[in-house]
């Protein structure tokens, strides 16, 4: 094969680039029919008559049916088709959220709600393997933090697109917009994404067991379960899940809350624009955290993903001590802060299965690792509803806060 047609791993092909940014894309697209629940919720809570804890059981319903999914889709992907997996899961959240758009009754809700999750499952693992099959492990930093950060980019669209089409059109069409740009884009994504260089024509000049055709069998899927090293991995990311959708989830609910009730008391608009501060620093994190951990710590993630939940951990505290009293500036700095590092560190933490693993079986233990670690972010819906509705929104700020400590003393003990 002609040098040309050689992936070198001390440059970038534009193949790559072509290839990665058509993915990354699909994937963003993926959360604006995921992250349009929560600029909604307040109002279908009022159309049905529901508190916060039952609401929360939509939320539950979705992370438990995003964690069931996530178990497999890494799997699904080593061993059949990354590219095939996530274009299902792109056509189930399309056809979910337009279902959820004309549904009244509370229980459909849960079921179309469930279905969405179980869909979305089928992305991130998927777009761990393109990623690995596509880059070596010097650069798989960067451009998973790249990935991590467009990830929020469908935040940072979605938010302020419904704080604006509700007020004018109704809640519904917060369910109708986003899976018309997902489909849209879906269909660039067939035409342009191959699952590893060899299908598209090309061989690499590093180590190339990524792309090795033979299937991933069930003994090996069951042994990642065992992983000491995994283990470990299981818990951070159960921990960063909690804080992340705990904060993704209720944020809104906490700022348009009126300050009697320990809320912000904040109207909609001006509630999704703050609100949206998370993504952008998610975005922003999330490649200099993958920066930081290949050129500062030399491919060692352990020590980033602390730093990340460190830093969550005293943002969220100062927001928890200053309260409603706080300057708008200064909680917009904070969530920034807070929801940016707790989402920012994905970015590592994802790499870390590849890393332990190899890039054979990376995505299977990305997969594992997301389905522990949304069981763990169900807590943030009933259970999380709950302890809002019972100890009041400014002490769930304190709660999120010692969940990024606890997990930021898990990964000192990773080394890796």
């Amino acid at each position: 094969m002609e040098k040309k047609n050689t992936l070198e791993s001390s440059k970038i092909h534009q193949i790559q680039l072509k290839t990665f940014f058509s993915m990354i894309l699909l994937y963003t697209f993926y959360f604006i029919v995921n992250y349009n629940l929560g600029p909604s919720s307040m109002l279908i809570q009022e159309e049905l008559q529901i508190d916060s804890s039952k609401f929360g059981i939509i939320f539950t319903v979705f992370t438990l049916t995003f964690a069931l999914g996530q178990f497999f889709s890494g799997f699904l992907s080593d061993r059949y088709s990354a590219k095939k997996i996530m274009l299902i899961g792109a056509y189930g959240a399309i056809l979910a959220n337009l279902c959820f758009s004309i549904s009244s009754s509370f229980h459909l809700f849960i079921i179309f709600w469930g279905f969405n999750g179980l869909f979305l499952s089928l992305g991130w693992s998927p777009g761990c393997s393109i990623l690995y099959n596509w880059f070596p492990n010097s650069q798989l930093g960067f451009f998973m933090g790249v990935y991590n950060a467009f990830s929020f980019l469908g935040g940072v669209i979605v938010y302020p697109l419904s704080g604006f089409i509700i007020p004018a059109f109704g809640w519904r069409f917060a369910f109708i917009i986003p899976p018309i740009i997902l489909l849209l884009w879906s269909f660039e994504f067939l035409i342009v994404v191959k699952d590893n260089p060899g299908q598209a024509g090309y061989k690499t000049d590093w180590d190339e067991d990524n792309l090795i055709n033979s299937k991933v069998l069930i003994d090996e899927y069951f042994k990642i379960f065992a992983h000491p090293l995994m283990n470990l991995v299981y818990i951070s990311t159960i921990c960063s899940q909690v804080v992340r959708w705990g904060l993704l989830n209720w944020i809104i609910k906490i700022l348009t809350t009126s300050v009697t009730l320990g809320g912000y008391g904040m109207n909609l608009r001006l509630a999704t624009t703050i609100a949206a501060c998370m993504h952008i620093g998610g975005m922003i994190f999330s490649i200099l955290l993958g920066y930081i951990s290949d050129k500062v710590f030399k491919g060692f993630r352990w020590q980033t993903i602390l730093f990340g939940f460190s830093l969550s951990f005293f943002a969220l505290l100062i927001l928890y001590f200053m309260g409603s009293s706080i300057n708008i500036l200064l909680l917009c700095i904070l969530l920034f802060i807070a929801g940016g590092c707790i989402q920012g560190l994905q970015a590592p933490l994802f790499n870390l299965p590849g890393d332990i693993l190899g890039a054979r079986l990376g995505a299977t233990g990305v997969g594992i690792s997301c389905g522990w670690s949304y069981i763990g972010a169900s807590l943030s819906g009933v259970a999380f509803g709950w302890f809002l509705d019972n100890h009041g929104f400014r002490n769930g700020l304190l709660l999120l806060a010692i969940v990024s400590l606890l997990g930021g003393i898990t990964t000192s003990q990773i080394r890796k």
